[in-house]
């Protein structure tokens, strides 16, 4: 038995990423259906923790079920949007102006959030597939009269079959240059309010988790900022030699998931 599988089986919690990690577009990675099929045959609880906010949480469900031949509960699977959800409704917001893709604003209204482009009380910034110079011009108009904003998923690209493509994180860094401005919160990985959101939902505390990811900046980075353990796969955006200049180191380091199981 090795490390990763013995740093896996002593936890009470796996949280897994997304793309990446378990597949790139509509592709399972290596590995990840055997690792899901080990963990179900353990009885090891675990969760895909995703900050892709271009897809509502039934369409992630699908997806994954889809390319890993499973059914995902509800609970197995968290999306960045529901950690901005969470934390809108912490500050009491319930007007907002969105770059993001029409899944994801209908997320925000069924929750309860008006979208309102004429005169919110906060802008959001999301992985918007759907983005055209008009929002983008509304957005910093907004920015620019004093509306705070919040950045949903720092992520700058995200994988696909076709290669990557630019993510939130992007969209946000126009945002920034344009405005000079900062956002009040990122609330998708690294950041601990999708994290405490998570693990008060689970109910598991940080030392019963690691987490399992392609992303320096996002998984390890919050693994490393919440003392959890960690692993880092290397089928995503991260390369090996990526980790000798990172301030975020993982616990552990493979190539595919299928190499935690050998």
């Amino acid at each position: 038995m090795n490390e990763a599988i013995r740093l896996v089986l002593s936890k009470e919690l796996i949280i897994l990423d997304g793309d990446g990690t378990l597949y790139i577009g509509s592709k399972p990675l290596p590995g990840a259906r055997e690792f899901i099929r080990f963990l179900d045959e353990h009885g090891k609880r675990f969760v895909v923790m995703t900050n892709n906010s271009s897809f509502s949480k039934e369409h992630h469900i699908r997806r994954l079920s889809r390319i890993l031949r499973r059914r995902f509960s509800l609970n197995e699977v968290l999306v960045s949007t529901e950690a901005a959800i969470e934390y809108l409704r912490e500050l009491g917001v319930r007007r907002v102006y969105a770059l993001g893709t029409p899944e994801f604003i209908q997320d925000l209204i069924r929750s309860g959030i008006t979208h309102d482009p004429g005169n919110p009380e906060v802008v959001l910034i999301a992985f918007d597939k759907t983005l055209t110079y008009g929002k983008l011009v509304r957005a910093v108009r907004h920015i620019m009269s004093g509306v705070p904003y919040i950045v949903v998923n720092p992520d700058v690209l995200c994988p696909t079959d076709r290669g990557y493509i630019p993510d939130a994180g992007s969209i946000w860094a126009l945002i920034r240059a344009a405005t000079g401005k900062e956002p009040v919160a990122v609330t998708g990985k690294p950041s601990s309010l999708f994290l405490n959101y998570m693990l008060r939902k689970l109910n598991v505390k940080p030392s019963d988790s690691v987490i399992i990811g392609d992303r320096l900046y996002t998984d390890i980075a919050m693994a490393n900022e919440n003392d959890i353990d960690s692993i880092l796969v290397l089928t995503g955006e991260t390369r090996a030699e990526d980790l000798v200049n990172s301030r975020y180191k993982p616990t552990l380091v493979v190539n595919t998931l299928i190499d935690i199981l050998k």
